[in-house]
């Protein structure tokens, strides 16, 4: 009984030590960071950068993931997006607002890491035809939402930038463990002269 305890004590410690590892933290701009680093060993920098472009490219359509910076030399490239928060009223769910955030990807031979940082809250409002629109003007940098939003909603928008972190972190490292599609080589046409024969 005692060593089934210890062993219980043991799983449990070790579940939230890795729950504590895949979190939100700080970075030193005193800003929310979500940062991950993966071990790709075999691959070079080269190989991991293209298959980091070829993510940025084609995982999400141009208007919902925007790369902003591509710099093959440094082995870094950095994109935008954002996705919408909800609120739940009384019988329907509306959208309270949109979170954008920065992507950064950094490759290196046999590793590569990447963060999302620069997390803003844009408040949405009712238009005169009944749709919800951003607020002119109005953004929230999240690491100053608990003085401008209610606290249950800024637990409740940390909860979802983690979410959506994970999940847009999944599907990068799903893309950088496949083959980019290279480029289609134009196939040559054989030019035929009719003035020899």
């Amino acid at each position: 009984m005692k060593n089934i305890l210890i062993a219980l004590v043991c799983v449990l410690f070790a579940k939230s030590a890795s729950a504590q590892k895949d979190s939100l933290a700080f970075d030193e701009n005193d800003k929310y960071i979500y940062y991950q680093t993966v071990a790709q060993e075999g691959l070079s920098a080269d190989t991991l950068y293209s298959r980091g472009l070829y993510f940025f490219k084609s995982a999400y359509p141009k208007d919902k993931l925007k790369l902003s910076t591509a710099d093959k030399a440094q082995g870094v490239l950095v994109g935008s997006s954002g996705f919408l928060v909800s609120k739940k009223s009384f019988v329907t769910t509306h959208e309270d607002g949109e979170i954008t955030y920065t992507l950064r990807v950094e490759v290196k031979d046999n590793k590569y890491r990447y963060w999302f940082t620069d997390f803003v809250y844009v408040p949405y409002q009712r238009n005169r035809y009944n749709v919800y629109e951003p607020m002119p003007g109005v953004t929230i940098p999240m690491e100053k939402a608990k003085d401008k939003l209610d606290k249950r909603d800024v637990a409740e928008f940390l909860n979802r930038i983690l979410l959506n972190s994970r999940k847009v972190g999944g599907v990068l490292k799903s893309y950088m463990l496949k083959i980019s599609a290279l480029p289609k080589e134009q196939k040559k046409i054989n030019k035929i002269s009719t003035k020899e024969w």
